[in-house]
């Protein structure tokens, strides 16, 4: 059980929610997840967790972070909890992303929406590399939070929105799209909806750009037993691979989308 420090709103819809894990023993990398339990005492509604994935960490601290959108039951029910309040959580769980190799100064980060939130913790790994990121959402309101986390860190980052010119009007792959024109990175993650994730895959290969996307499905479990969120391998000597424990982290090529 985790202490709620805070869970405030930030954005239409969005929440900001930090935990305070002394009792976490385990260190949280960048693209893992917790699984939430959101039902109460004697109830069984909702009956499966929420997979959160992880914002931010700070060990020092002991307050693990998440953002998250009020989209469902589940959401709507974490948005009213409030400080000194407990959650269950299990985790961390899932794969993380791979930063220990990554020497190059020219990685871009790619992220839509909610799929935003985990590519703050491996920008937060990545920043003394001059990385470049690049953001879209619906509008502004979506973006402001996660754009002045970012700017805090001291990267670059580029932003773009579907309802309102920003630096382009527009998507995260458009606005990606602009700059792969002057410029090639050597290795790009990327986060969002699966369309995204597939376009930005399917140029990086075509350039011969090496990468890893964090895949956003629906989980049961949190650690492979009811195989909600398998996801189909592109080798076809592999079996399913499970997004909650080979990923939510995959290298580019490795799985295919449901478009």
């Amino acid at each position: 059980m985790y202490e709620i420090f805070s869970n405030k709103e930030v954005g239409p819809d969005i929440y900001h929610l930090v935990l305070k894990c002394e009792g976490l023993e385990k260190e949280v990398k960048a693209g893992q997840f917790f699984n939430i339990k959101l039902s109460g005492i004697n109830s069984y509604d909702p009956l499966l967790r929420r997979p959160l994935s992880v914002f931010d960490f700070s060990n020092e601290s002991k307050r693990v972070e998440f953002v998250y959108k009020v989209v469902g039951k589940g959401t709507e029910i974490l948005a009213n909890y409030n400080p000194g309040e407990k959650l269950d959580l299990l985790g961390p769980l899932g794969s993380p992303f791979s930063i220990s190799d990554r020497q190059s100064a020219n990685i871009h980060l790619i992220g839509g929406g909610m799929g935003i939130a985990p590519l703050y913790l491996l920008a937060k790994k990545l920043k003394d590399l001059p990385i470049k990121v690049f953001l879209g959402a619906a509008n502004k309101a979506e973006l402001d939070f996660f754009a002045d986390k970012f700017k805090n860190l001291g990267v670059e980052i580029h932003l773009a929105a579907m309802e309102e010119k920003l630096e382009i009007k527009g998507t995260a792959l458009r606005l990606w799209d602009n700059y792969l024109k002057s410029e090639l990175p050597s290795f790009v993650y990327c986060c969002g909806p699966e369309p995204l994730l597939s376009a930005v895959e399917i140029k990086a290969l075509k350039e011969k750009i090496p990468g890893e996307i964090s895949i956003e499905k629906r989980m049961g479990c949190g650690f492979g037993v009811c195989l909600s969120c398998s996801c189909e391998s592109r080798n076809e000597n592999e079996k399913n691979k499970r997004a909650c424990v080979e990923g939510p982290v995959f290298a580019f090529g490795e799985v295919k989308y449901c478009e």
